[in-house]
């Protein structure tokens, strides 16, 4: 499958799954950047509040 079949076939997603696609894309992409990777882990591994936050906060920032 070429990429421009790829994208015909993504634009008939419905809309939440377009979205959910480009999280996750966004998340991939994010992964490639050492030191993107690194604060991901390091926060993943805390139990300390201040290294979350909230997804009402998370949703405003996907929202820019």
């Amino acid at each position: 499958m070429s990429v421009d079949q790829i994208k015909t076939e993504l634009a008939r997603l419905p809309l939440k799954q377009q979205d959910e696609l480009a999280t996750y894309l966004s998340h991939l992409r994010n992964l490639r950047t050492p030191k993107v990777r690194r604060e991901i882990t390091r926060r993943n591994a805390s139990r300390s509040a201040r290294d979350w936050i909230s997804l009402d906060r998370l949703k405003k920032h996907w929202e820019k």
